[in-house]
């Protein structure tokens, strides 16, 4: 890092949905971005810091929208050099800004908001819903001074034949290097977990769509060649109604002494349980395309805590799990996964360590987000 009096810029990262610790605004975008000069990161909610550099500030709002002015009026405050905006309603902010202060706007895309938007809708209604967020969304794109995001597929969404040229960029949500390699003290609530080992971990979110019912299949299947088998969950339920009936189900299966559930942690915290844990577990729907197209960062992490991965066959995943021996592919049924599991979990010790070794090797040389960093500056200067 840079001396204080070595400072270049002042840049803004701004959202109104992440919290300012979150691990990609704070951890990789504000760390990185702290070498050209002064971060702020600006949000609706998360902690508030102004001692450490990337510093973040929290603006007191209700709603999303009802952030948005609260967000401008504090950056328009700091007169940034630089603006990243995170999510599509924080480029009206951004694009006002860069009209009033003349400052240089980057719109950091890490999905794809027009899928995820129509999905909301009947299925019927779904391709039309779907066809106008995303021409509001390529107006507001074609805004920005540049733009980055997490796959090359979100940019030809966006940008078409424009995707390709100097003002865009692919930065995938690898993790920090070593992120795991750390001592971190134990919260109270998570001291029992912590005394535990497991050999299954699913992080992320917990919806049909992303197999949480699937897991409790597959637990059932399992326990009756491993009777003693540990799986944790942790995540977070957007829906009451699936959260009560994952509750009930683990009830009736009776899954209480397989299935082990953590409400979502700070980000910080889940290399703890990363450690005590085997094998990671990723799942989700293929049909939902979005869901197939992107590397998710769940995986990385998985990988960089030498955790080998069980997850659903796909070209992505055929090309990073199965092409480098990670781990393990299966179909999205139940019984086809928990036949992959088995085998993972009779590999030899040998097997395993040397799979594990892969795993800490590959996310050690190539997916970590140091190695991003310098076509980012490079990204960041030529918009100057």
């Amino acid at each position: 890092m840079e001396d204080e009096g070595d400072l270049l810029m002042k840049i803004c990262i701004i959202s109104n949905s992440h919290p300012t610790n979150d691990v990609r605004l704070y951890y990789k975008l504000g760390f990185s971005l702290r070498q050209l000069g002064e971060v702020y990161i600006i949000s609706s909610n998360g902690m508030v810091s102004s001692s450490v550099n990337p510093y973040q500030m929290v603006v007191d709002a209700t709603s999303p929208i009802k952030a948005l002015p609260l967000l401008y009026h504090e950056a328009k405050a700091l007169k940034p050099d630089l603006i990243i905006c995170v999510e599509p309603l924080t480029m009206l902010v951004g694009i006002l800004l860069k009209k009033q202060i003349k400052c240089r706007l980057i719109f950091d895309v890490h999905e794809f908001f027009a899928d995820a938007h129509a999905e909301r809708s009947s299925w019927i209604l779904r391709p039309l819903v779907k066809e106008l967020y995303l021409s509001g969304l390529k107006a507001l794109t074609r805004r920005a001074h540049a733009v980055t995001a997490v796959n090359q597929e979100i940019l030809n969404q966006l940008l078409g034949d424009k995707a390709h040229d100097e003002r865009c960029l692919v930065l995938p949500n690898y993790p920090v290097k070593n992120v795991w390699d750390y001592q971190c003290d134990i919260p109270g609530a998570l001291a029992q977990l912590c005394d535990m080992r497991f050999d299954l971990i699913y992080i992320g979110g917990l919806t049909h769509n992303r197999g949480v019912f699937k897991i409790l299949k597959i637990a059932t299947l399992l326990k009756a060649k491993y009777p003693r088998i540990r799986i944790l969950i942790l995540g977070k339920f957007h829906d009451s109604k699936v959260e009560d009936e994952f509750n009930r189900s683990i009830n009736s299966f009776n899954l209480n002494a397989v299935i082990y559930y953590q409400e979502w942690i700070p980000a910080e915290k889940i290399g703890l349980l990363l450690k005590r844990s085997r094998f990671g577990l990723w799942l989700f729907n293929p049909k939902i395309k979005r869901m197939s197209l992107a590397t998710p960062l769940k995986v990385l992490e998985y990988l960089a805590a030498g955790l080998p991965v069980v997850t659903i066959k796909t070209p992505l995943m055929k090309s990073l799990i199965e092409r480098n021996e990670l781990g393990i592919l299966s179909a999205y049924r139940a019984r086809d996964i928990a036949a992959a599991i088995s085998k993972m979990l009779d590999l030899p010790q040998d097997q395993y360590d040397a799979m594990r070794q892969r795993c800490l090797e590959i996310s050690e040389t190539r997916f970590n987000w140091e190695s991003l960093e310098p076509k980012f500056f490079e990204l960041i200067h030529r918009i100057q």
